[in-house]
């Protein structure tokens, strides 16, 4: 490895802990799940496109996590964390395939990849861990909001991208 592959990986890193540490702030702060959704969601864009897919994939399996330990992911919801990663995981992957298509599909169609991989993946482990009605609704108040935070986040995400491109 020579010294500029060897300072790009150094500002990789610290890129990707800043913007943990920046993730962790907004959960933190107990802001409404859905403006929390839409600014994660806009970061793991943002990170995709300017670092790369591999520290996009490792903040969307970090930002679950960040999320229980900062209080942000309620109890009821600890057992869908795995399918939350998944669900970040795709929904990154997703954007990153389409980049050259439209930005309708860019914006739709991971996003209601990310909704339905959640939605589905939390009404299974509900039905075995809470098979009541009341847990099945907070359920999908909850993870009914994905596809309405991933749209505007991949949104700003690209904006923000977008802005900082050009400059």
């Amino acid at each position: 490895m020579n010294r500029s592959e060897n300072k790009k990986k150094i500002r990789n890193i610290a890129l990707n802990g800043i913007i943990l540490a920046i993730v962790v702030a907004f959960q933190a702060v107990n802001m409404p799940n859905p403006i929390t959704g839409i600014i994660v969601n806009a970061i793991l864009i943002f990170i995709l496109f300017f670092v790369g897919i591999k520290s996009a994939l490792i903040l969307s399996f970090l930002t679950p996590l960040c999320g229980f330990i900062t209080g942000h992911v309620l109890v009821f919801m600890y057992p869908v964390i795995p399918i939350i990663i998944i669900g970040n995981i795709l929904f990154v992957i997703t954007v990153y395939k389409l980049k050259e298509k439209s930005l309708w599909i860019k914006l739709f169609l991971p996003s209601l990849l990310k909704a339905l991989i959640i939605g589905i993946g939390g009404y299974v482990l509900i039905t075995i861990f809470a098979p009541d009605k009341i847990g099945e609704f907070i359920l999908f108040s909850v993870l009914g909001i994905q596809f309405f935070t991933a749209v505007p986040g991949i949104w700003l995400g690209l904006k923000l991208f977008n802005s900082i491109k050009t400059n």
